[in-house]
C-alpha cells in the first residue's frame, strides 16, 4: 500500500481507515465466538459511498485525456466496487447465521479492499493531476523556446499575450499544490523556484524588448543582447524544469524501506558533511550503537572530508587530508566494534577533529573572500555610470568587469566549500549550489547589460534592463552570504574574525613603521569591514530575538562598536596622509586598542548570552544549561548530649577486601522491560523504538510533558513491534496501539508547538516547528498502515502483499521515531530561549547515573 503525500488524501483516507478499524474489531469478535451483529445499516451507508466514489471516478476517466490514468483507475474502481460486493455477502451471511465462517471471511475482504482501493484510487487520482500540471508547465517552457525567433515589437506582445495566461494558471495552480502537500521541503522548494520564475518573467520581456530595440537600429551590441535574453529564457526554463521535478516527486508514494551507508531510515549520501558527522555524534555519544552505525557509515565521513579537501590549498588542504586518513586508520582499527566503550571515543575524537579543522578552514574562507560583497559590483556600476570619454569609459568597464568576474569565480568556489561542509541541511546545501551557480553565471551577462548601457545611455530600456541585471546579482550575492553565515559555527567566526582585525593592525602599524601609506590604508580598510561583518552578526542577532532584555544588551553592544570603528577609520586616514607625524599615530594607537577592546566585548557578550546555536554545541563542548538532580542536602548536626559516648572499639588488624560496587538501580521507566535488552536486526520497529528510548531516557520525565509523551511514543511503538511480530497480538490490540501512537503524535506536536510559541529565538523557533511539524503526518499514516496490517492478521500472513504492507510500517515507524528525536533535541535547544515571564516551564533535569 503506498504513502500518501497531500492532506487532501489524508484528509478523505483517516475516517475511511477509522471505520474500517471498526469493523475490523467486529470481525475479530466474531472469531472469538461472539455473534456478529446486524451490519445491513453501516453496509448499505458504504454501498452508497462507494456508489458515489465510483461515479466520480469514471466521470473523471471519461473527461480526462490523461491514458495512463485511463489504464489504472479502473483497476481501482473494480476493486473497490469488488470489496463493497465482499461487504455486502458478509451482511446477508451474518444475519442469515451471526456465526457465519463466510460472513466473517467476506467481512475482512471487503475492509481491506475498501481501504487498499480507495487509498489506490486516490493516488492515481493525484498522480493524474500531477501530470497535467506538468503537461501546462511544458506549455510554458514551448513558449520560452518561441522567445528565440522574436525580432519584432508585434511579436513580442503577442508573445505576452501569449505567455501570460498560460503562466497565470501554472502559477496557481502549482501555489496550491504547495499549500496541499505534506512534506516541507518539497513545499519550501516548490515556493522558492515559483517565486524566481514570477521574478525573472518582466526581466526576460525587458531582454527582449532591447535586443529588439537594437536589431532595428542596426546598432552594436546585439551579440550582447542575444546572450542577455537566451540566459534569462534559459534560467526560466531551469526554474520551471526544478518545479516539474519537485511535482513529480511529490507524486512518488513508493515508501520503500532505505538502509544506506549502514544507518537505517537515513540516506547518508542526501546529507552534508555537517548532517553526517552531527547524527554520528549522537549515535556515539548514545549507549545504542548496534544497528546503528558502522564501518561503511565512518568511511562515507572519511570519503566527504576528502572531497572537501579539494576545495582547499597548501598547508589547509594538507591538514584536513592527514585528519581524513587519521580516521580512516581508527575506522579500519574500530569501526566494527563500536560496542567497546574505548573503541567509541577513539572514533569520536577522531571524527571531532576532522570536523573541528574543517570547520575552521571553512570559516577562514568565508572571512577572506566574503568580507567584502559590495565593492566590486559598486565599481563596476560606477564605470558603466561614469562621464568619462567613450574610450576611457569602455576600459573602465572592461577592467572592472573583470574584476566582477574574479570576485564571482571566488564566491561561487566558497560557496560550494560551505554547501557540501557546513550547509545545515541538503535543502540548504542544493539552494546554495543553485545560486552560486547562478551568480557565477549571471556576471558576464550583468557585463554584457553594461556594455549595451554605456552604448545606448538614452534608452530606457537599456537602462531598465541593466538595473533589472544588476539588482538579481546583488540580491543573489548577498542571499549567498546570508546562507553561508547562516551555515558557520558563530563561536569560531567570531575568534577567527577577532584574529583576523588584530593582523590588519598589525599589518598597519608595520606600514606606518615602513612609511607605505597603500599598506596603512588597505589594512585599515580590510580591519573597518572585519568589524562590520561583526555589526552585521550584531545586528542578525537582535532580528533574531525576542528577548528584549537580550536585545538590549546586543543593540548596546552594536552602538559601542559603530562608536569605536569610525574613530580608527579617520585616524588611519589622517595618519596615511602624514605618516611621520606622532600625534597622529598615538589617535590611532588608542583608536585601535579601542576596536580590539570591543571586539573582545561582542566575544563576551555572545559567550555570556550563549548565543552559540543549536548546533554549535557538541563541536565546541558549549554545554545548553539544563537541571541536575541536586544532591540531598547535608546530614544535620547531631544534638548534644551531656553523656559521653563509648570509646570506639579498634578496627580489625586483617586484610579485608572493600565491599563489592553498588549494582545499578533498575530502570525504573521501563516497567514492562520493553527495553532491557537489544533487539536484534529482524525486529527493525522495535530496534526504532529501542534507539527512541535510548534518547531520552537520560533526561527526567516528572516536569517535562515532552519527554513524557516521548517515551510514550517509545514504548508504544515497542508495543507495535511485538504485537505484529509472527501475528502474536490481536487484530483490536494492533488498531488500539496504532490509534494510541497517532494519538501521542499529535500531543507531542502540540507540546512542540506551544513551546515553539514561547521561544524568543526566532531560527530555533522555526527549527523547531519544522522537525515537529512531520509528526502528525506520520503517525496518521501509521494508523492508517496498520489498518491495512491487522486486515492481514491471520490468514494473509507471509504473503507477497503482507511482506509489502509490513515493509511500509517499518519504513513509517522509523521515520517518525527519528522526527521525535529530532523534536526532543530542538525541543531542549528553544528551552533555554523562553521568556521568563512566560510561565511555561520545561524542566530538563538529567539523571543522575547510580554511580556517581
Amino acid at each position: 500500500m503506498p504513502l500518501y503525500q497531500t492532506k487532501t488524501i489524508a484528509s478523505i483516507l483517516e475516517p475511511v481507515a477509522q471505520q474500517v478499524s471498526k469493523l475490523i474489531i467486529l470481525h475479530e469478535e466474531g472469531e472469538d465466538g461472539n455473534a456478529m451483529p446486524d451490519l445491513e445499516v453501516p453496509v448499505v451507508a458504504v454501498s452508497k459511498a462507494v456508489a458515489n466514489l465510483v461515479r466520480v471516478g469514471r466521470d473523471t476517466i471519461n473527461n480526462s485525456q490523461d491514458m495512463k490514468m485511463k489504464s489504472e483507475m479502473p483497476k481501482s474502481l473494480a476493486g473497490i466496487e469488488k470489496a463493497a460486493e465482499s461487504l455486502a455477502q458478509a451482511s446477508t451471511s451474518l444475519k442469515s447465521d451471526p456465526f457465519s465462517q463466510v460472513g466473517r471471511d467476506h467481512l475482512i475482504e471487503g475492509s481491506r479492499g475498501i481501504l487498499q482501493g480507495t487509498t489506490a484510487m486516490l493516488i492515481c487520482f493525484d498522480a493524474s493531476q500531477v501530470r497535467k500540471l506538468c503537461r501546462d508547465c511544458k506549455k510554458v517552457l514551448d513558449y520560452l523556446a518561441i522567445s528565440e525567433v522574436i525580432e519584432t515589437m508585434e511579436d513580442l506582445v503577442q508573445f505576452v499575450k501569449d505567455l501570460s495566461p498560460c503562466l497565470s494558471k501554472v502559477s496557481h495552480d502549482v501555489e496550491e499544490r504547495q499549500n496541499d502537500l505534506l512534506n516541507p521541503p518539497q513545499r519550501e522548494s516548490l515556493g522558492l523556484h515559483l517565486e524566481q520564475i514570477k521574478t525573472l518573467a518582466p526581466i526576460l520581456i525587458c531582454s527582449m524588448k532591447i535586443f529588439i530595440q537594437i536589431l532595428n537600429q542596426e546598432g552594436t551590441g546585439t551579440d550582447e543582447a542575444i546572450e542577455n535574453r537566451n540566459y534569462l529564457a534559459k534560467r526560466m526554463h531551469d526554474e520551471i524544469s526544478e518545479v516539474m521535478k519537485i511535482l513529480e516527486e511529490s507524486a512518488q508514494s513508493d515508501g520503500s524501506v532505505r538502509v544506506v551507508n549502514g544507518v537505517s531510515g537515513l540516506n547518508l549520501s542526501e546529507m552534508t558533511f555537517h548532517e553526517v558527522t552531527k547524527k554520528i555524534n549522537q549515535i556515539l555519544g548514545s549507549n545504542y550503537v548496534e544497528g546503528q552505525i558502522n564501518h561503511q557509515t565512518v568511511q562515507h565521513i572519511v570519503e566527504l572530508g576528502y572531497k572537501i579537501s579539494e576545495g582547499f590549498e597548501g598547508q589547509i588542504k594538507n591538514e584536513i587530508v592527514d585528519s581524513c586518513n587519521e580516521l580512516d586508520r581508527v575506522n579500519q582499527q574500530h569501526g566494527n566494534s563500536l560496542n567497546d566503550p574505548r573503541a567509541r571515543q577513539t572514533m569520536t575524537n577522531a571524527i571531532q577533529k576532522l570536523e573541528v579543522i574543517i570547520n575552521e578552514a571553512v570559516i577562514n574562507r568565508i572571512i577572506q573572500d566574503m568580507a567584502d560583497i559590495t565593492s566590486p559590483l559598486k565599481q563596476f556600476t560606477d564605470a558603466v555610470l561614469s562621464q568619462e570619454a567613450m574610450a576611457r569609459k569602455r576600459d573602465l568597464v572592461e577592467q572592472k568587469g573583470n574584476g566582477l568576474k574574479q570576485f564571482s569565480g571566488r564566491l561561487s568556489k566558497t560557496a560550494n566549500i560551505v554547501a557540501f561542509a557546513n550547509a545545515r541541511n541538503k535543502l540548504r546545501s542544493e539552494s546554495l549550489l543553485h545560486l552560486s551557480s547562478q551568480v557565477q553565471n549571471l556576471t558576464p551577462q550583468l557585463v554584457n547589460a553594461g556594455t549595451i548601457k554605456i552604448s545606448y545611455p538614452e534608452n530606457k530600456a537599456a537602462d531598465e534592463n541593466f538595473e533589472n541585471l544588476r539588482k538579481q546579482y546583488a540580491a543573489g550575492v548577498q542571499t549567498v552570504r546570508d546562507i553561508c553565515d547562516e551555515a558557520i559555527d558563530i563561536k569560531t567566526f567570531l575568534k577567527q574574525t577577532s584574529e583576523h582585525i588584530q593582523t590588519s593592525i598589525i599589518t598597519c602599524e608595520e606600514g606606518v613603521r615602513t612609511k607605505q601609506s597603500q599598506v596603512i590604508v588597505e589594512s585599515t580598510t580590510l580591519a573597518a569591514r572585519l568589524s562590520n561583518r561583526l555589526l552585521m552578526a550584531l545586528a542578525r542577532e537582535s532580528e533574531n530575538s525576542e528577548d528584549l532584555n537580550l536585545k538590549k544588551q546586543v543593540n548596546q553592544s552594536a552602538d559601542k562598536l559603530k562608536m569605536v570603528i569610525a574613530p580608527f577609520v579617520e585616524s588611519s586616514k589622517t595618519m596615511a596622509i602624514n605618516i611621520s607625524d606622532q600625534g597622529h599615530y598615538k589617535r590611532w594607537r588608542g583608536a585601535s586598542t579601542n576596536l580590539l577592546q570591543m571586539v573582545t566585548e561582542v566575544q563576551q557578550l555572545f559567550s555570556e548570552l550563549n548565543m552559540y546555536g543549536q548546533d554549535s554545541n557538541h563541536l565546541q563542548g558549549i554545554q545548553i544549561p539544563v537541571l541536575i538532580d541536586q544532591q540531598p542536602p547535608p546530614i544535620p548536626p547531631l544534638p548534644v548530649i551531656d553523656v559521653q559516648a563509648p570509646p570506639r572499639p579498634p578496627l580489625p588488624q586483617d586484610h579485608v577486601d572493600p565491599p563489592p560496587p553498588r549494582p545499578p538501580l533498575p530502570d525504573t521507566d521501563d516497567e514492562e522491560g520493553l527495553f532491557t535488552s537489544e533487539p536484534g536486526s529482524n525486529r527493525p520497529i522495535h530496534m526504532a523504538a529501542h534507539g527512541l528510548y535510548q534518547e531520552v531516557k537520560q533526561w527526567d520525565h516528572t516536569d517535562n510533558e515532552i519527554i513524557a509523551a516521548a517515551k510514550k511514543i517509545a514504548y508504544l511503538m515497542a508495543h507495535l513491534s511485538e504485537l505484529i511480530r509472527g501475528g502474536k497480538g490481536t487484530k483490536r490490540e494492533l488498531i488500539a496501539c496504532a490509534k494510541a501512537l497517532a494519538d501521542a503524535s499529535e500531543s507531542i506536536t502540540d507540546l512542540a508547538k506551544d513551546l515553539a510559541r514561547h521561544c524568543t529565538d526566532k531560527k530555533i523557533r522555526t527549527s523547531l516547528l519544522q522537525v515537529c511539524e512531520k509528526i502528525p503526518t506520520l503517525g496518521t499514516q501509521l494508523r492508517v498502515l496498520s489498518t491495512v496490517k491487522a486486515t492481514m492478521m491471520g490468514a494473509n500472513m507471509d504473503t507477497e502483499e503482507d511482506q509489502e504492507a509490513m515493509d511500509m510500517l517499518v519504513f513509517n515507524a522509523q521515520k517518525l521515531n527519528q522526527a521525535v528525536k529530532e523534536t526532543v533535541r530542538a525541543a531542549e535547544a528553544a528551552s533555554i530561549r523562553v521568556r521568563s515571564d512566560a510561565g511555561f516551564k520545561l524542566k530538563w533535569v538529567r539523571k543522575q547515573p547510580w554511580f556517581q
